[in-house]
């Protein structure tokens, strides 16, 4: 806090006597101006200005009108701010603040401007300007006392919280690394009211065991490295009665099925066959479905009345004894045609793709499109290069053009790059492919941040929430460029991250403990400089002198660009002068 003593009374002082001739008393000795902060300081990209004043009574004429309007000097020139207008009660123009010359008042003035690094050793003086006629005259400097021209309202503007770092995690896609599971499938028929499996059943024109058998070898041979996990029977009966007659039938075909297919898949080389563990299992049902098309096939007269009662909703014996009752010529024309195919069993041989590991991937890194799926985004996730990360998801989206993971993990590779044009192009990419993905939404949201778009970088990072992915990090940095502090501790803290911008967010709320206990809780091979920087700020704001030398002095050691920072920043304007705080800089 700044005392500006005798200011607004010489102002008004010369005002007075150059619009009326009179003086006036000199009774504003006691007045103060604050300027608060003082020094200035960086919040959500701007500088709010807030100054006030109490003007003690009888230190106005009834007849000044006062325009005061304070800049800023930098080294590339003044900003001048926003002018606000004074008046005595016997001024009969609107004015921004009226006092009475007999009792004085209070004024506030409040500025926002946007913030640049030139900001950051600006100086804030005072400029006036008093009405003769129509219009302002700014005051001649020479003609105020000495002193009160060139008099300093604040000095530099604190940007502690442009250190935020961009350190937000991308989103990825948390499909597990795990073995692909598979199935290889045929189906295979019985003779009515057999149990036996026959591989050499067949009808002519209908189906053949033996071709069928073949097909599933083809297909069991057709991956070397796929293993037998288990034998799946899916036993089906014709809607004749079969199923409610003898359904040890149907289980009877499932064991004596497992049994012939266990030996055969012996001979293939599936040592897993032996294995006890091996498992199996076994479901059954009527094949209406199979039934209904079957006779939507058929060209049998009465092939419609037939299909009105397969479709009415009647219980499925209901519907047999009708359809044996009512269409007698139709059922006994078509039992020997259009039931056996459905006297089946469906196997189902169970297996996976076993995990290549990590060392194995990374040695065909060279070649990703030979991996499968799963493979080539886990090989992205362990590449530690990023040009290896890139080629990856570039060979990814080659192979697999419309799944949006890939194009996400390229976004996020340029994420980590900070190269946010590409990044958004991906994105735009990864969301056309799969809208509103919470995963896509919450990278989207690290994107309009760094625009400084943060009304879509919320919005987005919402969505995200809304779908299930975690973006209390990504929150936490971005009300910190909001300037909403308390709101950033509350989003670390739900995160479990203590790092930098966590320790960053509570020193800004105004938590010097808060802020001390995380940075030293990190590791020691956790600290980069600006950790030792910002314990340096926090030793300072709590005029601690030795502690503030010691940490610039070891965050120098890791950057010795941290020297020229301490030198400019306001931080340390009380220490400036101190010999620990010049030794630490030196």
């Amino acid at each position: 806090m700044r005392n500006i003593r005798q200011i607004f009374y010489s102002i008004l002082l010369i005002s007075a006597t150059l619009l009326t001739g009179c003086s006036v008393k000199n009774n504003m000795l006691n007045n103060q101006y604050t300027v608060s902060p003082n020094p200035l300081e960086e919040k959500g990209d701007s500088i709010q200005i807030t100054m006030s004043a109490t003007v003690p009574a009888k230190s106005i004429n009834p007849k000044a009108n006062i325009q005061f309007q304070p800049y800023l000097k930098t080294s590339k020139g003044d900003i001048q701010l926003k002018a606000i207008t004074i008046g005595g009660e016997a001024v009969v123009e609107n004015v921004d603040f009226k006092l009475s010359s007999k009792t004085g008042g209070k004024i506030t003035y409040m500025d926002k401007i946007p913030y640049n690094a030139d900001l950051k050793r600006a100086t804030l003086y005072p400029d006036f300007a008093v009405k003769i006629g129509a219009e302002y005259k700014k005051i001649d400097n020479s003609k105020l006392p000495k002193g009160v021209a060139e008099k300093v309202l604040a000095e530099g503007t604190i940007a502690t919280s442009l250190l935020v770092k961009p350190s937000e995690a991308p989103a990825m896609d948390e499909t597990p690394y795990v073995a692909s599971s598979a199935s290889k499938s045929v189906s295979i028929y019985f003779p009515i009211d057999k149990d036996k499996f026959n591989p050499n059943f067949k009808l002519p024109k209908l189906f053949d065991n033996k071709k069928q058998i073949e097909e599933l070898k083809v297909l069991l041979k057709s991956d070397k490295n796929w293993s037998v996990k288990g034998i799946s029977i899916n036993a089906y009966a014709s809607p004749d009665g079969e199923l409610s007659r003898n359904e040890g039938l149907a289980k009877g075909r499932e064991e004596s099925s497992f049994t012939y297919f266990k030996k055969e898949l012996k001979k293939l080389g599936f040592t897993e066959a032996n294995d006890s563990n091996l498992s199996r299992g076994f479901s059954l049902s009527e094949d209406w479905a199979g039934y209904e098309k079957a006779i939507e096939a058929c060209t049998h007269a009465d092939k419609d009345a037939v299909l009105a009662i397969i479709r009415s909703g009647i219980s499925d014996t209901e519907k047999e004894a009708r359809i044996r009752k009512d269409f007698k010529k139709f059922y006994d024309a078509t039992k020997n045609t259009l039931l056996p195919p459905l006297r089946r069993s469906e196997l189902v041989v169970k297996g996976q793709t076993p995990l290549k590991t990590d060392d194995e991937l990374k040695a065909l890194a060279a070649t990703p499109d030979q991996l499968s799926e799963s493979e080539m985004l886990h090989l992205a996730v362990i590449s530690t290069d990023m040009n290896q990360k890139m080629a990856v998801y570039n060979s990814y989206i080659t192979k697999y053009p419309n799944d949006w993971r890939g194009y996400n993990g390229l976004a996020s590779v340029y994420l980590m790059k900070m190269d946010y044009a590409n990044a958004s192009t991906n994105l735009d990419k990864a969301n056309s492919l799969s809208p509103e993905n919470g995963v896509v939404m919450s990278n989207m949201g690290i994107v309009y941040k760094s625009k400084g778009e943060y009304a879509k970088a919320e919005k987005a990072f919402k969505s995200a929430s809304n779908k299930g992915t975690d973006v209390s990090y990504n929150m936490g940095v971005l009300n910190i460029k909001k300037g909403n502090y308390a709101d950033a501790v509350l989003s670390f803290n739900k995160s479990g991250k203590k790092d930098f911008n966590a320790a960053l967010a509570e020193l800004l709320n105004g938590n010097l403990d808060g802020c001390n206990n995380i940075l030293n809780g990190m590791k020691a091979e956790d600290k980069d400089f600006a950790c030792y920087y910002l314990s340096a700020i926090a030793a300072s704001r709590a005029n601690n002198s030795d502690a503030t030398a010691t940490n610039l002095t070891r965050a120098i050691q890791m950057n010795a660009e941290a020297r020229n920072w301490a030198k400019e920043d306001v931080e340390f304007i009380k220490l400036w002068s101190n010999p620990a705080f010049q030794a630490a800089i030196k």
